[in-house]
Order: structure tokens, then C-alpha cells, then sequence
């Protein structure tokens, strides 16, 4: 199954998203390493005595950055999660609209196929065959004359295909039938 335009944005978007969570929590990770660092300086140094007073700055500014670049990546994490709901969503309103496209038009070829087709009836009824005295089958526009033609002593007979022919007390569907007498 093929992707939709809006299934593809979407998990560029998300994988975006998550290459950027993955900086984020890695720049996290040191920071918190950093602090791991910091705290056990201030720990050393306090027992010799000291000052730490910028090391507990330092220690509070990295350990609250952390703690921003923590909420900032579940943010990011979160807002790429909706979007792929959103564009799942989307993505299904969207085969929905073209499988009731479809059916419409489905719907509109078989209305066409049954009015040719009753169009098609009806000029079938409109040229009813009439047979007259004369061996002359008519349709309304043509006629074909269902007489013998002798040529050098044979006769054939030829008829319209698609044509019933009536001839006296024997009905015969035309086309079928060539009779060629010697």
C-alpha cells in the first residue's frame, strides 16, 4: 500500500521531530553528567573547606537547564504524536472521500450503461418488423427484399442478420439460414 502525501509529511515531520528529541536528550544526558561532576566538587571541596559558592550557581543553572531541555523534548515528542493523529486522521477522511468518489462515479456509469440500454429497448421496439405481401421486410428506414434471385439456374436467398422473416407459415430468425438451391 502506497503513502498518502499526508502520511508522508507527517513521518518526515515525526522523524524530524524524533531525530531532534534524540539531540536533546543526549545534550540532557551531559548536562546531568556535568551536574553529577559539579555536585561531587562541591561535596570535596566543602570538606576541605572551600568556597562553593559558584559551583552551587553553576550546579543550580545546569540542573534547571536540564530540567527545561526535559520539558522541551517531551514537548517536541508530544507535538509530533499529534501531528501523526492529525495527519492519520486526515489521511482517512481523505480514502474516505475518494471511495465515495469512486462510488459515485460508479454509480453515475451504471446509470449511463441502464439508460443506453433502455434507450437501446426502445429503438428495438420503435423498428418492429412488418412483413408485407411482397416478400419485402421494412424497418422504417430500409428494406430487404427476402425474394429468390436465380443466377445460372441457382437460387439463393439472402437475409439481414438481426431480422425475423416471416414467409407464409414458416417464421425463421434471419441470418441463420442461407438456403442455395441447384
Amino acid at each position: 500500500m502506497a503513502l498518502s502525501s499526508i502520511m508522508t509529511g507527517a513521518l518526515l515531520s515525526a522523524n524530524t521531530s524524533r531525530q531532534i528529541a534524540h539531540v536533546q536528550h543526549a545534550t540532557k544526558k551531559q548536562m546531568d553528567g556535568h551536574a553529577g561532576v559539579l555536585d561531587a566538587e562541591i561535596k570535596l571541596d566543602s570538606s576541605r573547606g572551600v568556597d562553593v559558592t559558584k559551583k552551587k550557581e553553576e550546579l543550580e543553572e545546569t540542573q534547571k537547564k536540564s530540567a527545561e531541555l526535559a520539558e522541551t523534548t517531551i514537548n517536541t515528542l508530544t507535538t509530533a504524536n499529534e501531528d501523526l493523529k492529525k495527519a492519520t486522521k486526515e489521511d482517512l477522511e481523505a480514502q474516505r472521500a475518494e471511495k465515495a468518489a469512486e462510488k459515485k462515479k460508479a454509480e453515475k456509469a451504471a446509470e449511463k450503461k441502464k439508460a443506453e440500454k433502455e434507450a437501446a429497448e426502445e429503438r428495438i421496439e420503435k423498428a418492429k418488423v412488418s412483413t408485407s405481401e411482397s416478400g419485402e421486410v421494412s424497418d422504417e428506414a430500409a428494406s430487404v427484399s427476402t425474394e429468390g434471385t436465380v443466377l445460372d439456374g441457382a437460387s439463393i436467398d439472402i437475409v439481414s442478420s438481426g431480422i425475423t422473416v416471416s414467409t407464409g407459415a414458416v417464421s425463421e430468425p434471419a441470418g441463420k439460414n442461407v438456403d442455395v438451391k441447384v
